[in-house]
């Protein structure tokens, strides 16, 4: 397997709400994004870990009208957890668009400023990696940072859960557990799973366990 990072540059920006998170220097910033994911129905969720004032950040959120639902944990400490529903932008839309083209997946998606994201591709070869970086739109630039070998493991938060933590995680983000107020339990995650509710409850425990340890 290769991965390949790149900086995206976009005059404008990707997403309003990481516009408003970036607008000033008083404003909360979002490290990293944890698991971001496409509906079926064309929307996106995304659990992100941010620093700042978590009031300032809901203030931000509730601005932007394409998002559906959220929910931003404080842990005490200056660093929360948001879980964001979200119309997808078009702009972002032309960014993912080579997962649905390409055999190909991102790994991890960091914000370094309003305008400019970092992100890891993981594919087979170079050449798949290459192919999909050609279907984002050319109004957006792009500056490879990176190609070589992938190393499993050291970019994101997925690279340390096993396969069925990540399945779900990505049912609970699906069915609203992460929101405010939660929109499921573990029993209704338990069902679409096709396992009992109290090992649906260790898997989240040890998920959110190692999601602090990530972040710390």
């Amino acid at each position: 397997m290769r991965s390949i990072t790149f900086d995206v540059t976009r005059s404008g920006g990707f997403h309003p709400t990481v516009h408003g998170l970036h607008a000033t220097e008083s404003a909360p910033a979002r490290k990293s994004i944890l698991h971001f994911n496409v509906l079926d129905d064309g929307t996106m969720v995304m659990l992100a870990h941010i620093h700042g004032d978590p009031g300032r950040t809901c203030q931000l959120i509730e601005q932007n009208p394409g998002v559906i639902e959220y929910s931003v944990s404080d842990e005490g400490d200056g660093t929360g957890l948001m879980y964001l529903h979200s119309r997808l932008p078009d702009q972002m839309r032309g960014i993912i668009r080579p997962l649905d083209e390409h055999e190909v997946f991102f790994e991890s998606i960091e914000y370094v400023s309003e305008d400019e994201i970092r992100m890891t591709m993981i594919g087979e070869t170079n050449e798949i990696l290459q192919r999909a970086l050609a279907e984002i739109p050319d109004e957006i630039d792009i500056t490879v940072e990176r190609i070589g070998a992938y190393s499993a493991g050291t970019n994101d938060l997925s690279g340390l859960l096993t396969d069925r933590q990540r399945e779900i995680l990505e049912i609970a983000m699906e069915l609203g557990y992460y929101e405010n107020p939660r929109r499921t339990t573990h029993s209704e995650i338990a069902k679409r799973v096709g396992i009992d509710a109290s090992t649906v409850s260790e898997h989240m425990r040890k998920i959110e366990a190692r999601a602090f340890d990530f972040l710390a």
